[in-house]
């Protein structure tokens, strides 16, 4: 498995990041079905036996019961790895600095460690002001309770605003995929100006990138709330549109084609092009076996040829969403 340091921080990171939204003690929601202590000690055994050592979890997954899990399953090999947390979600109002101070606490506790390798501000809208958000990191670095910090769905003036309120984010977690391109507009570009490295979350759209979905209908409707599906496909879409379903599902063809061509699975292709992409230092994938795992962590080399081919089969779905890269909300929270 190979590694990559994160922007300007000493965290080298396998390229394949195990997403533990899924880690949820057996209680489903409206992404993921539930998943036994069982199940979510098998992945990490596996994520570790395959040289998987960075973990991103949040307080948002389950109100820390992600993390209680996933800090169960590592056990005494917490420090073997690098975690990734996140604040945001627990409080209803914009977080002040005695609201992320909690936050850690929490989340610290429910880990069962005393340090954080990467804190991020889970969306740019739950800080109450940037500057106290920045001085309250810095402080919690100072500590030692974060090592480094980073943001999650911050676009261009975001990241401005983080900058100059004197933050150094190392990172910036943003849904990134061959189905899913908008932060390739402008977005990708300031992560590069800023030594800001990508973490590509939802890298297999949710499972379509899998390949085993051929009509929308197929879908579990919690997976239906993005932009891709109508507004009418399921009562929990919020984003108001008409969607792009039946170009979501040629483009969806026209990768299988590609990948059938080159003898290479759907998903490992869309994981390996990725990786590929500037700035994009590891891909988070959230399983629901360590055998699905086992499969993500088998990526390959991808040709000029093939990167264009899978280009060019989405480029037409990459004009329709823009450079909205708000999968959900019919405004985007991302600015």
């Amino acid at each position: 498995m190979q590694r990559s340091l994160l922007g300007s921080s000493d965290l080298n990171v396998s390229q394949i990041c195990l997403g533990c939204w899924q880690f949820n003690g057996g209680k489903s929601d409206e992404t993921w079905p539930a998943q036994s202590i069982k199940v979510s000690q098998s992945i990490v055994d596996k994520a570790i036996e395959m040289g998987v050592n960075f973990f991103d979890t949040a307080e948002a997954y389950g109100m820390h019961k992600s993390e209680e899990v996933l800090g169960q399953c590592l056990g005494n090999r917490r420090r073997d790895v690098i975690i990734a947390s996140k604040f945001g979600a627990r409080v209803k109002t914009p977080y002040r600095a005695t609201d992320i101070e909690e936050s850690l606490r929490l989340s610290l506790e429910a880990l069962k460690t005393d340090y954080i390798d990467l804190y991020q501000v889970h969306w740019s809208v739950m800080m109450n002001d940037a500057k106290e958000t920045v001085a309250e990191l810095k402080r919690l670095q100072a500590k030692g309770q974060i090592k480094h910090y980073g943001v999650c769905n911050f676009g261009v003036q975001d990241m401005k605003d983080f900058k100059d309120a004197g933050g150094t984010a190392v990172t910036n977690q943003l849904a990134y995929n061959l189905l899913f391109r908008p932060i390739e507009c402008d977005i990708i570009p300031a992560c590069v100006d800023n030594n800001t490295s990508v973490l590509a979350y939802s890298p297999l759209q949710q499972g379509l990138l899998t390949g085993k979905f051929s009509k929308p209908e197929d879908v579990p409707e919690g997976r239906r709330r993005t932009r891709h599906f109508s507004k009418d496909s399921t009562t929990l879409s919020k984003h108001g549109q008409d969607g792009a379903e039946e170009l979501t599902f040629k483009s969806i063809e026209s990768i299988r084609k590609a990948c059938e061509e080159e003898s290479v699975l759907m998903a490992t292709a869309s994981l390996s092009w990725l990786l590929k992409q500037q700035n994009v230092a590891s891909v988070i994938v959230g399983c629901s076996s360590a055998d699905q795992l086992e499969q993500n962590c088998k990526l390959v080399q991808v040709s000029q040829e093939f990167n264009k081919k899978l280009i060019e089969a989405t480029d037409e779905l990459k004009n329709v969403f823009g450079n909205n890269p708000d999968m959900w909300a019919p405004t985007s929270r991302i600015h």
